[in-house]
């Protein structure tokens, strides 16, 4: 069978993904008691410091109380796009899962604000202690020092699968070089570019909803007439 042939599976990274801008930068910026998180950051980018190691730096940095930090994160939308995603997938016994170098707490508080509470979501914990903030990373590999969230080992189990994932940055990589088709913007498309490597360019996440409505949508359809 040709793989374009395959059930699909659909993979979105969060932050500036679903919604408008990094969540998180803005969480760390926002609740940072001082200016080292931007040294942290600095060595990261440049490859000096991994990325576990510099996001569990900022996030012990922060002095923020759990409800002081859900209340910050009830004023976040995500795409609208996003919500038809999910239903369109629903209806077609598809799975839409989120691949994210975030924390699972502040994912799961946005997703549920914004009316959606029924996707599986791959990423980091946190913990709550006061003021204080504890980050665990269940998905760090050493192997991928970019992200504190592997996010490809999440794609390879569906290798049997039409794999289609959106995502913005340097840490996507990895899941994106995993996947059959690839929306990407921001850092992650500069970086396929580079490569080179064939992507779908976007903004909002509308394209991937056409994409799904149309190309895949018609090839699904087909599948299901042919099983």
């Amino acid at each position: 069978m040709l793989r374009q042939n395959l059930s699909p599976i659909l993979f979105f990274d969060f932050d500036n993904t679903l919604t408008d801008g990094d969540i998180l930068d803005q969480v760390i910026e926002k609740f940072s008691p001082n200016e080292k998180w931007r040294d942290w950051e600095h060595a990261w980018e440049a490859g000096r410091l991994p990325a576990r190691d510099c996001l569990r730096l900022q996030i012990e940095n922060l002095r923020v109380s759990r409800d002081e930090l859900f209340d910050y994160l009830s004023r976040v939308r995500i795409d609208p796009a996003f919500a038809k995603i999910v239903d369109w997938a629903a209806a077609r016994g598809l799975v839409v899962n989120i691949v994210s170098d975030s924390f699972l707490p502040m994912i799961h508080h946005i997703l549920m604000n914004n009316g959606i509470d029924i996707v599986p979501v791959f990423a980091n914990d946190l913990g709550f202690s006061g003021e204080r903030l504890i980050p665990a990373f269940p998905f760090y590999d050493p192997a991928c020092a970019r992200s504190a969230n592997a996010k490809a080992r999440h794609l390879t189990p569906h290798r049997d699968n039409w794999i289609v994932f959106a995502g913005d940055g340097h840490s996507d990589l990895d899941a994106a070089l995993a996947a059959d088709v690839v929306f990407a913007k921001s850092t992650l498309a500069r970086e396929l570019e580079a490569i080179p490597v064939e992507f779908r360019p976007f903004e909002t996440l509308q394209p991937v909803l056409g994409y799904l409505q149309t190309e895949l949508g018609r090839k699904h359809a087909a599948n299901l007439r042919l099983a």
